[in-house]
């Protein structure tokens, strides 16, 4: 029986262990995890507040802050979904604004909605948040890049003088939690890689889901882009952020930033 050198047999063996390399990473990518989902507000979306007299009050998105793009609601995932599933989803952050002032208490407000549950990542002095809410639900994501979602969300009511700044306490007339609403979508589709222009960031980073939800309910969301003015920008940390494994991360991060919205400046 002839012998072979064991070098020659594990020489023979790397051909197939690249074949089977390429075949596993042409598949779809089925994998993902905890994350977070960025959104931005489209239109029709309102706040029913004839419990106060004020009846449907029509909002209008407003941005949490230039690094996330046009981005006013953030969703997080908490479990991973691989190969397909179910995970608990909360509302990390949500910040809206009155379409127009309101006559409340005798005064003109602008009346503002919001959830800032980041953990201190985006400060309550960017998006506060007086009075404490719960909103939580379900996302289930089948592995054909469809997936349902039912998420009740309780959110901050705050009335500021028409006119003035949300982040200044001294220009509350008054605040307190809305009205909970349910947010349900069936067989709304996925992708595993972004759109063009999504802020992706370590500090709130997607695991590989990209979500485009069809919500009946008075809360239609889009995903987040780098709307005008902005544009991506990759900082050199970025190699260390992958290394650390952020994508899975279960927490916001305040200090890592992968592909973050900054403003452009135009020359004059």
């Amino acid at each position: 029986m002839q012998h072979i050198p064991r070098y020659k047999h594990m020489k023979s063996l790397v051909p197939l262990a690249i074949l089977a390399l390429l075949v596993t990473c042409s598949l779809p990518a089925s994998g993902q995890t905890a994350g977070y989902d960025l959104f931005q507000t489209g239109s029709g979306a309102a706040v029913d507040l004839s419990s106060i007299g004020l009846g449907n009050v029509s909002l209008q998105s407003y941005p949490i802050q230039s690094s996330l793009g046009n981005t006013d609601t953030i969703m997080h995932r908490t479990q991973d979904t691989v190969g397909g599933g179910s995970t608990p989803v909360e509302v990390t952050a949500l910040f809206m604004k009155s379409a127009s002032s309101v006559t409340f208490q005798g005064q003109a407000v602008d009346v503002y909605v919001t959830i800032n549950k980041s953990g201190g990542v985006i400060p309550t002095s960017t998006l506060p948040q007086p009075d404490a809410t719960s909103s939580s639900g379900t996302v289930t994501v089948r592995a054909d890049g469809t997936f349902d979602s039912s998420i009740t969300v309780t959110a901050d009511l705050i009335f500021v003088k028409a006119g003035t700044s949300v982040t200044n306490s001294a220009n509350y007339v008054a605040h307190q939690a809305a009205p909970p609403i349910t947010l349900a979508s069936t067989n709304s589709t996925w992708s595993a890689s972004a759109s063009g222009g999504y802020p992706s960031s370590g500090s709130f980073p997607s695991g590989g889901f990209y979500p485009k939800p069809v919500h009946n309910g008075p809360h239609p969301v889009v995903p987040s882009s780098c709307n005008n003015g902005t544009t991506l920008n990759t900082p050199v940390n970025s190699q260390t952020t992958a290394a650390k494994g952020v994508a899975g991360s279960q927490t916001p991060r305040a200090d890592l930033a992968v592909r973050a919205c900054v403003s452009v400046v135009t020359a004059q």
